[in-house]
């Protein structure tokens, strides 16, 4: 049967004490750690976090990446070193709360794509990469290499097949972590991305948007994705990772909250029918 998690991206300044009572009193047995900048120190004190998950009865199966930690692609190599610092970080500290994936950005912060620098921010994202699967093969841990959207720019990673040829021959312990939510922006099937990603296919980011290009992380069912086929192709896969709710909080949270709750107790049902 299937586990839904949810980000604690979803509650922005608040603590991951009260995120974490706040998830768990929703229903939910997973959550997937984001590290923003938080204030409550979660790096710093990954055993305090555990004993908080433990104590309500959550578990975490993937950290993301901090957004310093994003700039992987970076044409200064000081500011490129200084963005894959950032991201091995956070590794040491997913080990130790227990997490089983860390998830990733393959290349660089938006701005100065251009096609002529296609193969140079390829290179550059491999890089990293590199970096990346050297360490999670050191400390027992798996990446999850996240697509991006493309947002209409030459934007290496926005597609399954790209990712894949990105991590090609890093190890089995690195894979993709599909965003539905990305793909649907990019004009993509989120369906068919996670076909093609195939037993690579890690971990999920499921959220949703308009199609228009932009990044919205509204919650499923309020955009154009389609949802339906999404699960049957997850289904087809047989996919047993994570499936991490990553939208935003609207504008109403407690509005948020519930439908979100009702929609995790929905798909879960759903997956119950299957079983």
């Amino acid at each position: 049967m299937p586990t839904y998690s949810c980000s604690v991206s979803l509650f922005k300044e608040t603590p991951i004490e009260e995120a974490i009572a706040r998830l768990a009193a929703m229903g939910f047995r997973e959550i997937e750690i984001f590290d923003d900048g938080r204030p409550d120190g979660w790096l710093s004190n990954p055993a305090r976090t555990r004993r908080l998950l433990e104590a309500a009865g959550l578990r975490v199966r993937t950290v993301h990446s901090p957004e310093s930690g994003w700039d992987n692609a970076n044409p200064d190599e000081t500011l490129r070193m200084a963005s894959v610092r950032a991201c091995l970080a956070c590794f040491g500290p997913a080990a130790e709360v227990g997490a089983e994936y860390v998830i990733c950005h393959p290349n660089a912060s938006l701005n100065g794509f251009r096609a002529s620098d296609y193969g140079l921010c390829w290179d550059r994202s491999r890089r990293s990469l590199e970096r990346f699967a050297e360490e999670a093969f050191r400390l027992g841990l798996k990446v999850a290499v996240e697509n991006l959207p493309s947002y209409g720019l030459p934007r290496p990673g926005a597609r399954v097949y790209e990712v894949l040829r990105l991590t090609e021959d890093l190890g089995e312990h690195v894979g993709i972590c599909l965003d539905a939510g990305h793909s649907n922006a990019s004009g993509l099937s989120a369906a068919q991305e996670a076909l093609e990603a195939g037993a690579r296919l890690f971990a999920l980011h499921i959220q949703d948007n308009d199609g228009l290009g932009k990044d919205l992380h509204w919650l499923p069912g309020q955009g154009t994705t389609d949802w339906e086929a999404f699960l049957r192709a997850l289904d087809a896969l047989h996919f047993a990772g994570p499936r991490t709710f990553e939208v935003g909080p609207g504008q109403n949270l407690e509005e948020t909250l519930a439908a979100l709750a009702a929609l995790r107790r929905a798909w879960a049902a759903r997956g119950e029918g299957l079983g």
